[in-house]
């Protein structure tokens, strides 16, 4: 994640008024949709998000031209580095009680795999059943670029004056 202070977060702040409303609105949105698919339950995206942000980059695919296929692996769990439920507890401030009963549930959607030593990791069935998240998700990005490609355009036209 970057700094707080550099270009890019001056940027934002010098255009603050026609990024955030486009921020505001489409993340409230995608929160709506994502508290939706997952049952009232905003820990639970939160400790699958975690859970899958330890996919490498390399592991992504280039272009997302499948919803369902997130990663250039098949492999179940040969596409994350490790992570337990006390990383995820450690990381999120979720009480590890709480991640261990949400972990349980994102087992049981088939979602989510714990092997013996604790390790856990997404499954690729998650991209699958959760192609609607993605699609609202990629929605909020679009937005988010269109405000960024108008704020740009502006600045631009500015300095052109």
């Amino acid at each position: 994640m970057p700094t707080r202070d550099n270009m890019q977060a001056a940027f934002v702040r010098q255009n603050f008024q026609t990024v955030w409303p486009v921020h505001l609105d489409g993340f409230t949105r995608l929160l709506v949709q994502l508290r939706t698919r997952f049952d009232g339950d905003l820990d639970l995206v939160l400790v699958l998000a975690i859970i899958g942000s330890r996919t490498p980059p390399e592991r992504w695919t280039s272009a997302l031209t499948e919803l369902g296929r997130l990663t250039d692996a098949d492999r179940r769990n040969g596409n994350q580095v490790p992570i337990n439920l006390q990383s995820v507890a450690d990381f999120s401030g979720i009480p590890r009680e709480t991640v261990r009963r949400k972990v349980n549930l994102l087992q049981d959607r088939g979602w989510v795999t714990k092997e013996v030593d604790g390790r856990l990791a997404v499954t690729r069935r998650a991209a699958e059943d959760l192609q609607g998240a993605t699609r609202d998700t990629l929605a909020y990005l679009s937005s988010l670029l269109i405000a960024f490609e108008a704020a740009r355009a502006k600045e631009g036209d500015h300095e052109e004056q």
